[in-house]
């Protein structure tokens, strides 16, 4: 995830310095910034970054950009409050940014604020109407907070932007799991495995949806191709050792469960 996150940050990087003229040493600082967040040193690209913004050698849009980017930073540093106020400066400073409210739309997220970032992701999508990854993250916002209609409009949008988005069709087949329609759950999952069919979580939530219909022995197949996928997926060993168990087999269920919790302690299985 941290990969792409600063390949994104580089791509970025490199369209704001061809397309942004300024002098060349505050933008340096900031290309330098991002080189040093992709490869781990977060102090030395914090420390960049602040020198870059404080430069006064950036025009207005480099400065947009470099608050972002340090902001992406902070966010992967779990830092979401400071991520925050730079992605709010950033839009102080190009009101248009669509990308800049899609980050500070996934911090709020991830500081569980739902309608914040539910704002925020429909602010990017009035900006940019087909940005397929804000209709994706403000359905995820609507699943957590259990309106799963608005959930699956708005992974369907994404999909109808974007026909190969993994990620739409595994949440929206989540959402459709929480309505207990598993039928058209198991058709996004099984439409996820054929884009992505090395995708473990695909398989695993399949499972679930085959596990929930009572279908054993498609949940035990699926689940066993995730934990081929995926050798350490926890959850995988957990529910198959559900099905396991309804089918009668204690010898299975039991070495799953013991794998299950040897994988992740947190986990809590039935004997």
């Amino acid at each position: 995830m941290k990969k792409i996150l600063f390949i994104a940050l580089l791509l970025l990087s490199l369209m704001v310095c061809v397309t942004s003229p300024a002098w060349a040493g505050g933008w340096d600082d900031v290309e330098a910034a991002t080189d040093a967040a992709a490869g781990g040193d977060f102090d030395k690209a914090f420390r960049l970054f602040t020198k870059a913004i404080e430069s006064g050698e950036l025009s207005s849009e480099q400065l947009s950009a470099a608050y972002k980017l340090r902001g992406l930073a902070w966010a992967s540093k779990g830092d979401l409050d400071r991520a925050i106020a730079d992605y709010t400066k950033a839009i102080e400073l190009k009101p248009k940014d669509a990308g800049a409210y899609e980050y500070r739309g996934l911090a709020w997220h991830n500081k569980r604020n739902y309608d914040k970032a539910i704002a925020d992701y429909t602010k990017a999508i009035a900006i940019d109407p087909k940005y397929a990854t804000a209709y994706h993250d403000r359905g995820l916002a609507w699943g957590n907070k259990r309106d799963y209609d608005k959930a699956i409009a708005d992974c369907t949008r994404a999909i109808e932007i974007e026909p190969k988005f993994i990620d739409a069709y595994i949440n929206r087949g989540n959402a459709w799991g929480k309505k207990g329609d598993y039928d058209k759950a198991i058709a996004d999952f099984t439409r996820a495995i054929e884009i992505e069919p090395k995708h473990a979580g695909a398989y695993n939530n399949r499972g679930n949806a085959w596990r929930k219909k009572g279908d054993y022995d498609k949940a035990i197949a699926d689940f066993t191709r995730a934990i081929e996928i995926e050798p350490k997926h926890a959850n995988a060993y957990q529910f198959r050792g559900y099905c396991w168990k309804f089918i009668g087999n204690d010898d299975k269920a039991n070495a799953d469960y013991e794998k299950a919790k040897k994988l992740d302690p947190s986990i809590r299985c039935c004997h």
